[in-house]
């Protein structure tokens, strides 16, 4: 593993970590490096991904310890009690303040992506932004489509830096300047809120 995940908080319950651009959340069929092994070989014991971020995306995720604080975790997550947050960069110049965007996605599996599609088509996927520099932007998600906010910029012409899945102009970095850099929840057993912000290094608005 080239780069393995930063922890920022672990108890007997839960761990949030940093995951690196370029590893995978769960194990896959061909035996990539991922977070729930690394997870199991550096703590012992299972270990379940709550949530998912694309392989090539980084940032802040959430991993139980326990089986229940898997299942309490998920309740949040699905009640829409889940604070989440991500910050990304693109090559073209974004709209200016704050923007709402909805659209209709459809998943298509076959070729690994999503695309906007006109309703009644696909599923319908929103979501927040606020243009913090002139080609970066934080976002707040309220649907959690496939490859949704990869899909949204890229159908505006801001496509993620380095997404060249998506029409996005190469970079030097791993992964892609997408990157979860909130996160808010509940403790699955004290019920204590917990709060997590991290930026990464490409992302300058956090460094004004």
């Amino acid at each position: 593993m080239e780069k393995e995940p930063e922890v920022l908080y672990v108890d007997g319950w839960i761990a949030v970590i940093v995951k690196p651009a370029g590893l995978m959340v769960e194990p896959d069929k061909h035996g990539h490096p991922n977070v729930q092994d690394w997870a199991e070989h550096q703590w012992g014991g299972r270990t379940w991904a709550v949530h998912r971020l694309d392989r090539p995306t980084s940032g802040l995720l959430v991993i139980a310890r326990k089986k229940t604080a898997c299942t309490r975790l998920m309740q949040q997550f699905e009640k829409r009690l889940i604070g989440k947050r991500y910050v990304f960069r693109t090559e073209a110049v974004l709209p200016e303040g704050e923007w709402y965007w909805e659209d209709q996605l459809e998943k298509r599996p076959a070729e690994f992506r999503s695309v906007v599609v006109d309703a009644p088509a696909g599923q319908r996927a929103s979501l927040r932004g606020h243009r913090r520099t002139e080609q970066e932007a934080e976002v707040e998600l309220f649907t959690g489509r496939y490859h949704q906010i990869r899909a949204q910029t890229a159908h505006r012409n801001v496509p993620v830096l380095g997404d060249t899945f998506y029409g996005g102009t190469p970079w030097s970095e791993d992964g892609i300047a997408l990157h979860a850099s909130y996160l808010r929840f509940a403790h699955p057993q004290s019920q204590e809120l917990m709060e997590f912000q991290h930026y990464p290094d490409w992302y300058t608005a956090a460094k004004d």
